[in-house]
């Protein structure tokens, strides 16, 4: 509204600038905001009525509600040829006999690319539409929960490259075998597993796959008695990345891995932690969740090709098997030690740093030493003195308190202390993260020791 010089008030029409836009720049505005919310624009005028209808993406979540009477309305509506990417998710107010796979099957008609189901309903596991066992168009999928995996010989998923199975139940293990040997490109792999999937023999036997995350929550029984008919069998010849955590007590077969780059190794109950190992010695990064057992075995292990290291003791006794274990790496450059696991450690043996010659990598390729959840314990303390004292390579030095200690600023008084000789603090990054670089290297020989 505007008043003119003779008093009259005139209406100022407000052009609507962004619904004459066209269409495939106005879905491109619906798809930065929900489903829920971009569907309800239609409502805004005529323009807007059948927008969100041609969206190539759509995510449905279950929060407080159930998401099932909306999506199955929303679905109908749609009219998009292409749909790229569907994600669900239903909860426990699904109702039972809702037909949630009828558009999963809608998806695969259009040439779905990306397809995302987690169904945690109160009714038993449910089958997928038989389309989706030879879908032409998916690049990736994940299923995830009360999911029953039931794919026969005859399945083919040209496209897939990335495959995530999370607690689902395969109806069998020639069903579990059936989808591996269904995707000849596959290159990622991500399961997890929990109780009674109905799997006794785990066999990834993938020609293609670069990736393999596979965690295992299941326990041995309360006697831990381990099931003998239980096992993981890994034949993978093109595998770079895996990423392992297992407290099953599962028995492994692992084949030949050539290309294999870096391992992280998670769990309590390997049945062969040493057959393990030894087939990841070439790698150039290595992690572990370093329990007693685990520390023996790495220190009897050589590493040639180790780069990057990250070592998180779980209430370990892993200090005495450190020397050894360095000693195997000789090409180290990077080690990161992360004590966010460990609350009651054991007591290192007074000697632990004195038994054995010093690691030639602290001498020849060590640079960077990062300590992560430090809270000032004595054999923190030793562990940054004999790093400090005996690299002569060491560049960067990192050292972050736990989060919840009470007293930050002595503890970081000692640290500054201890490297007051050897390194220029170069900065104190927010609260309780210390940051040094290296001046004048002043390492010392083991005969030099305090």
């Amino acid at each position: 509204m505007a008043e003119n010089r003779g008093g009259r008030v005139e209406e100022i029409g407000c052009e609507d600038r962004i619904s004459a836009l066209p269409d495939d720049l106005l879905v491109r505005i619906l798809l930065s905001i929900p489903t829920e919310e971009a569907v309800s624009t239609m409502i805004l005028s005529k323009r807007w009525r059948f927008i969100w209808t041609m969206l190539p993406v759509l995510t449905y979540q279950e929060r407080k509600v159930s998401v099932w009477l909306f999506l199955n309305k929303s679905m109908e509506f749609h009219k998009a040829p292409v749909l790229q990417i569907l994600s669900i998710r239903l909860g426990p107010h699904c109702p039972t006999d809702a037909d949630v796979g009828k558009w999963v099957e809608n998806a695969v008609n259009r040439g779905v690319r990306e397809l995302f189901f987690t169904l945690q309903w109160s009714a038993d596991p449910t089958r997928l539409p038989k389309s989706l066992n030879t879908c032409k168009t998916l690049l990736h999928l994940r299923l995830s929960h009360k999911i029953l995996v039931d794919f026969p010989t005859s399945s083919c998923l040209p496209s897939l490259e990335r495959l995530q199975l999370y607690y689902v139940v395969y109806k069998d293990e020639a069903s579990l075998v059936a989808l591996l040997s269904s995707c000849p490109v596959l290159e990622l792999l991500y399961v997890m597993r929990n109780e009674d999937d109905n799997v006794a023999k785990f066999s990834v036997k993938v020609p293609s796959l670069r990736v393999l995350l596979y965690f295992n929550a299941m326990s041995p029984d309360e006697n831990d008695v381990v099931d003998p008919g239980r096992s993981l069998v890994v034949d993978t010849p093109a595998l770079k990345h895996f990423y392992i955590g297992d407290h099953s007590g599962d028995s492994w077969s692992i084949k030949s891995m050539p290309c294999l780059q870096d391992v992280f190794i998670i769990g309590q109950s390997f049945h062969d932690m040493s057959k393990l190992l030894r087939s990841a010695s070439a790698v150039s990064y290595l992690g572990l969740h370093l329990t007693d057992e685990l520390a023996v075995y790495c220190s009897t292990i050589e590493f040639p090709q180790l780069i990057q290291c990250t070592i998180a003791p779980c209430d370990s006794n892993w200090m005495d098997s450190l020397i050894l274990f360095l000693g195997n790496t000789p090409k180290l450059k990077e080690l990161t030690v992360d004590y966010s696991l460990t609350y009651e450690p054991p007591v290192a043996s007074a000697s632990w740093m004195l038994r054995f010659p010093d690691p030639e990598c602290l001498s020849s390729s060590l640079e960077k030493f990062e300590l992560k959840d430090y809270v000032g314990r004595k054999e923190e303390k030793e562990l940054v003195e004999y790093i400090l004292g005996t690299s002569k390579c060491l560049r960067t030095v990192t050292i972050s308190l736990r989060s919840n200690l009470k007293d930050k600023e002595t503890i970081m008084e000692t640290l500054k202390a201890i490297f007051i000789l050897r390194f220029d603090v170069q900065r104190v990054i927010g609260d309780g993260l210390l940051v040094v670089r290296m001046v004048e290297n002043l390492a010392v020989g083991p005969n030099n020791r305090h």
